[in-house]
């Protein structure tokens, strides 16, 4: 009776672990399955501070979409925020949809609901920006009202910066789920919230604040300078429900130029050096043409760069002494260690300055003064322009072969792949390769040399012709045009084409 009773209590206890174990796995799966996942959760703080905030989801933490994407969805970004202050956090999408053919960047809310325990798409809205790279979402109560606004900002496809902003409806719909409606966007040359201190009985939720107004910047078409500018402010309207532009003023480009120049001329030789950095080219000489002029200042390295008539002179950046109106620099060459340049720089616009050259009294250089004048940046529509193809060789399916002299009595005798000069000085021998570079058929010839020498390579571009002689007859002619291919391609040398006649 007593084993018995040991038997089936060890019965009983094993169906109780069998019990708990199905129990415990069935509310773990439910639990992966319907819990919110958490991708990037940032904190609603200052919009500076939500500019900042990183663009990847944190090490470790999963990046995948709570809810499912439609067909025609791209997933782009991942955000995770608090939006209405719950114990879940919402997830925003950033998607773009392949049927849009501006490819503009959308925003689509991802709601928890902790009573059904599933997620939700509440609602998609959308943005100016194109440049997906430059896509930013960050969360802030611009109004005023302790409700967080979506801000969604980037640049266009006309470089301009662009910012949405959507508030939360107040016309709350449970089936809907959380929604937002669009109460600003505007894209310029500079989109700026203009935030403001607010009083600490707003922090401590005990009234509301004045909303922050939002500056536009824009160029001004109906404008001849190119730097004036239109600035435009937007305001809250509890009204309307949304920004108004409240004023519209007219900034002229000397007042932006004016301030461009107080940020650069501000007393230290750092923030000069750093307006410096880069290719500047002499303003009287085209910078396409063989007699430009450049100097390049790089700071990092300490080092400048004077480079004209095919020739680059560096020299180490040694020393910088602000003045009023700009930097003076001590430098000294680096191949020729006695020669030193003293410059003199000032700011003559945003994009240029005046250099006059200084040379050490020891060594008088460049005495012509030719480095001094007006100086303007090199900017990328100029750059590309000196961008050239690489040239790309391929087999020339040409053949040479046969016994050729020339007037002066020199004779070329191309067989296969060798080749034979003879002439007054003696006799050449080598090989030869044929193929065609930048439309032209080169002729290769490297000579073969007694003891292991390197080789002597000549290259020439080769045209082949046919002359009707005055007995009727038809003569060969291969006329050849030495050249230099170097990887900016082929460069002819100044000496005159040699022609050949086939014997």
């Amino acid at each position: 009776m007593k084993r018995f009773t040991q038997i089936v209590f060890i019965i009983a206890i094993a169906v109780a672990l069998v019990a708990i174990g199905y129990f415990y796995i069935l509310a773990r799966n439910t639990r992966t399955a319907d819990a919110p996942v958490r991708s990037r959760v940032l904190e609603a703080s200052s919009a500076t501070e939500l500019e900042q905030a990183p663009a990847n989801a944190s090490p470790g933490e999963p990046t995948a979409s709570s809810i499912p994407l439609e067909p025609n969805e791209t997933l782009l970004d991942l955000y995770s925020f608090n939006l209405d202050f719950d114990d879940e956090e919402e997830q925003i999408l950033v998607i773009r949809e392949s049927d849009d053919p501006k490819g503009i960047i959308k925003v689509v809310l991802a709601d928890y609901s902790p009573f059904t325990r599933k997620w939700t798409r509440s609602w998609k809205g959308s943005s100016l920006v194109t440049k997906n790279k430059t896509f930013q979402v960050s969360v802030n109560d611009l109004i005023g009202d302790h409700n967080l606004n979506i801000v969604c900002t980037g640049m266009n496809d006309s470089n301009e910066q662009t910012m949405t902003i959507y508030w939360k409806s107040q016309d709350v719909d449970q089936k809907q789920g959380t929604t937002f409606i669009k109460v600003f966007e505007q894209a310029g040359s500079a989109v700026i919230v203009e935030e403001e201190e607010r009083p600490d009985s707003y922090k401590l939720g005990q009234s509301n604040a004045g909303s922050w107004p939002i500056s536009v910047w824009k160029a001004d078409a109906a404008s001849g300078n190119y730097l004036d500018q239109l600035k435009e402010s937007w305001r809250w309207s509890f009204t309307d429900k949304a920004y108004v532009l409240a004023s519209t003023e007219s900034i002229p480009g000397a007042s932006i130029a004016r301030k461009k120049a107080e940020s650069i001329l501000d007393g230290t030789a750092e923030t000069f050096k750093l307006f410096l950095d880069g290719t500047w080219y002499k303003e009287s000489i085209d910078p396409l043409s063989p007699a430009a002029q450049f100097i390049t200042f790089q700071s990092r390295d300490e080092s400048l760069l004077f480079s004209g008539d095919g020739l680059i002179e560096v020299y180490g950046w040694e020393n910088s002494n602000p003045t009023r109106y700009g930097l003076y620099i001590a430098s000294r060459n680096q191949s020729v260690r006695n020669l030193r340049r003293l410059m003199d720089i000032e700011l003559a616009s945003a994009d240029s300055i005046n250099v006059r050259v200084f040379q050490d009294y020891r060594i008088k250089a460049d005495i012509s003064g030719r480095w001094d004048g007006r100086y303007r940046k090199l900017g990328a529509e100029i750059a590309t322009s000196f961008k050239r193809q690489p040239a790309m060789a391929t087999t020339a399916l040409m053949d040479f072969s046969g016994e050729y002299e020339s007037d002066d009595g020199m004779k070329l005798v191309l067989d296969g792949s060798a080749y034979r000069i003879e002439s007054v000085s003696g006799v050449q021998t080598g090989f030869i390769a044929i193929y065609t570079l930048d439309g032209k058929t080169i002729l290769d010839m490297r000579q073969t040399t007694a003891g292991g020498e390197n080789p002597t390579r000549r290259s020439w571009i080769a045209v082949s012709s046919v002359k009707n002689e005055p007995d009727g007859t038809m003569r060969k002619l291969l006329s050849l045009q030495e050249v230099r291919i170097g990887i900016l391609g082929i460069e002819p040398s100044q000496e005159q084409p040699v022609l050949y006649r086939k014997r």
